[in-house]
């Protein structure tokens, strides 16, 4: 029978510097046997880089772990593996050229005769493992094409596939929509059930409160508090100990500001992963646009279209130009759109926003190379670089970014959204295309962003908000539509929605 007093994992005295940051200090937490154990704090607040010294990436300046009462010295992912250690990482560890199939038993491949991979017994466990789970996507499909959701499914599998005791999952929900992440809280509660070890780190602190036995809260490094139980314990207390005062989160109070169109894309055919098909949007100065809908029904292909990354087969995209006219923009290229007035907050991050291998100070002018304010005779103004980073990194509060010399890899994931966000809201535009804008943030962050947000409609910028989480689009948006197969519903009012009713339409009913 499994004891819950005996410890899965203790970390004794953890302290983690990268040369004059302490990115850990002083870190003391017991994890118990066969519970889930909550890891909450803000973005780079240190949760991450504690769990890669856990999973051997890297090796602490000071102090130890054990694993099982016994002490260990964790020198690399493969000693993890056989501790019995498994992770699915915040940035996620996969090879784009590789199948889904031969990402998930990447280093725990069967062998038939000793010699070669057997596929097929592997694609039968794989098979039963997302059967079990309800966990199911394209085993054929190459990584690199699929969405950040199927992506980070591949990366719960490849866990799975590998039959470890201790679970660490770092912001395994920040890309999965409603009904995946019931069916995900309920693989924890069943892992639990089956005397696994679960460590859970989240933002999302309802997901927390629903799962977890107990929670520690990390604060700048430091562990500032331990909720033994969370039987009692209200949503309000574990982000007021995240981020050390009381959180309120704003809200749409203002209304459309405008009836003038800033912009308007009309009868918009379009084809990559999706087909979308007479797509028509009209977006008022002043008015937040919010497009609701279960990932993977085309809001990619909308955010592509619109930022030039994506040609479409027909149609029109027009935005006011300086002199108060629409301007048909639909062949632009991804600069002159940036010229034209639009900002984009990508859904993928590491695909679309950011080149990881350039310091963050250099992504900050990525979409701006051409603008005289950055660059005279194709050298860069560094001053002025430098002056622009600053300002992004103090309003929106990028931590662990070595005053910009960091390359961008080396940041959290909710520390390079709040960079891009800060880039792109701090740009000249006129439309503001945002999507997920608060994937993997803290409360705190959230906050502070939906503030900015709500400060660019005050500003009559145009923003359309696309979003698979109904509470961000309730928060924030004006008017509502759903997307369903590529199609949208008619535009609503946000006042005279429901959730029942943006359900119904997210299921196809009554779409216009």
């Amino acid at each position: 029978m499994l004891n819950h007093n005996q410890n899965a994992i203790e970390f004794i005295q953890i302290t983690k510097k990268f040369g004059e940051f302490v990115a850990n200090d002083n870190i003391n937490i017991n994890i118990k046997k066969g519970t889930i154990h909550a890891l909450i704090g803000e973005n780079g607040a240190g949760k991450s880089t504690l769990m890669s010294i856990l999973f051997g990436i890297y090796t602490p300046t000071e102090g130890s772990i054990k694993i099982n009462g016994k002490s260990s010295f964790i020198q690399s992912p493969n000693e993890a593996k056989d501790l019995g250690i498994g992770m699915v990482h915040q940035h996620f560890k996969l090879i784009d050229a590789y199948t889904n199939l031969e990402n998930i038993i990447l280093g725990s491949e069967f062998l038939k005769n000793k010699i070669f991979v057997d596929y097929e017994l592997a694609r039968i466990k794989v098979s039963l493992l997302q059967n079990k789970y309800n966990l199911h996507f394209d085993l054929d499909q190459k990584t690199g094409d699929a969405t950040v959701s199927t992506q980070q499914k591949v990366e719960i599998m490849k866990m799975l596939f590998k039959d470890s005791d201790i679970l660490v999952f770092d912001e395994p929900t920040a890309v999965l929509n409603p009904q995946e992440i019931e069916g995900f809280l309920d693989i924890l509660r069943f892992f639990k059930n089956s005397g696994k070890t679960i460590i859970f780190i989240s933002h999302k602190l309802h997901e927390v409160k629903s799962v977890a036995n107990e929670a520690t809260v990390i604060r700048l490094g430091k562990v500032v508090k331990h909720f033994p139980t969370l039987d009692n314990v209200q949503i309000d207390e574990l982000s007021e100990a995240m981020v050390g005062k009381k959180v309120v989160i704003p809200k749409n109070q203002s209304g459309i500001l405008s009836e003038k169109t800033g912009f308007r894309m009309t009868d918009i055919f379009a084809k990559q992963n999706k087909e979308i098909s007479n797509i028509n949007i009209e977006i008022k100065e002043g008015e937040i646009l919010g497009i609701a809908g279960v990932e993977g029904n085309g809001q990619e292909e909308i955010e592509l279209v619109i930022s030039g990354i994506l040609k479409p087969k027909e149609g029109k995209i027009e935005i006011l130009d300086n002199s108060g006219q629409l301007v048909d923009i639909t062949n632009f290229s991804v600069k002159n759109k940036n010229k034209a007035g639009i900002s984009h907050i990508p859904g993928d991050r590491h695909k679309y926003a950011i080149v990881l291998d350039f310091t963050i100070r250099e992504n900050a002018i990525i979409r701006e190379l051409y603008n005289p304010k950055f660059q005279k005779l194709s050298f860069i103004k560094n001053k002025v670089l430098k002056s622009f980073y600053k300002e992004i990194q103090e309003k929106f509060d990028v931590r662990g970014d070595g005053n910009g010399n960091a390359l961008a890899r080396s940041l959290s994931g909710g520390n390079q959204q709040k960079a891009v966000v800060g880039r792109e809201i701090l740009s000249e535009h006129k439309l503001l295309v945002v999507v997920q804008p608060t994937r993997g943030l803290d409360v705190g962050a959230i906050n502070q962003i939906y503030d900015y947000l709500l400060e660019e409609k005050k500003k009559k910028k145009c923003i359309l908000l696309i979003s698979y989480e109904l509470d961000e689009v309730f928060a924030l948006a004006d008017s509502i539509m759903v997307i369903n197969k590529g199609k949208l519903s008619e535009k609503r009012s946000a006042k005279s929605m429901t959730r029942e009713q943006i359900g119904i339409l997210m299921g196809g009913v009554h779409n216009d």
